[in-house]
């Protein structure tokens, strides 16, 4: 019988660390099942790769910057929600544990993990399981059935108000079109781009403004003087 081969997992790393991402490229490099796509050192680099290199994984540390990683995973779950997500991080805190695990993230791993355990979770994401350190879910399922597991989910949620946002110029022009009514093919046409870039652009402003919806970052783009329907640019 013929052997088919089998399509690699597509996987993009997300760090803001150089050791780190050196470290995940020698690891994943070398195995025949994974090609790596590309390597994201900021949220924003990461909701772009995600459009433009659509992985099957995505490996991310979510405290890269001073940035709301955590915010960023929510729109890039809501946006490609075929894109598995595993979180790789130093810091595991209880509350970002449950917010990710209601957004949709596959696995959530500490950088003490083995080797094999990354490589395995990488692939139990690829298709669609839920990974889990036992160390992790019994910190899970001890804060489960406290009190302060509801006020937890409260306190963990983003803080809308992002008074000092910087939009790129493409931004403000991918924005402005959708004041205008266009969508994101007639966008895309209008620019000369490509309809996953549009989308990409669309997450990273929908990141930066706070919000989730395009009325939503119309309206946020328009009260803070971002973009003004009488010119082109503010």
């Amino acid at each position: 019988m013929e052997n088919h081969k089998q399509r690699k997992i597509r996987l993009l790393i997300a760090s803001a660390y150089d050791v780190i991402v050196e470290g995940l490229y020698s690891i994943f490099s070398g195995n025949h099942e994974i090609e790596l796509v590309g390597c994201a050192t900021s949220i924003p680099e990461s909701i772009r790769l995600v459009g433009e290199c659509e992985p099957d994984v995505l490996l991310i540390d979510p405290h890269m910057s001073e940035m709301d990683g955590l915010r960023a995973i929510e729109l890039i779950r809501g946006e490609w929600p075929r894109v598995a997500i595993v979180v790789l991080t130093a810091n595991a805190h209880e509350e970002h544990m449950l917010r990710l695990l209601r957004s949709g993230v596959f696995a959530y791993l500490t950088s003490h993990v083995k080797r094999s355990q990354l490589i395995h979770a990488t692939h139990a994401a690829a298709q669609g399981h839920t990974l889990l350190h036992p160390t992790i879910l019994k910190r899970l399922l001890a804060l489960m059935q406290t009190p302060e597991a509801a006020v937890v989910a409260r306190e963990s949620e983003p803080d809308p108000a992002r008074e000092n946002v910087e939009l790129t110029r493409r931004e403000r022009e991918v924005l402005l079109l959708v004041a205008h009514g266009e969508r994101n093919k007639e966008i895309a046409a209008h620019l000369g781009i490509s309809e996953p870039t549009v989308k990409s652009h669309l997450a990273t402003i929908y990141y930066k403004l706070g919000v989730d919806s395009r009325a939503s970052a119309v309206a946020t783009a328009l009260e803070r003087g971002i973009i003004t329907l009488q010119g082109r640019f503010s």
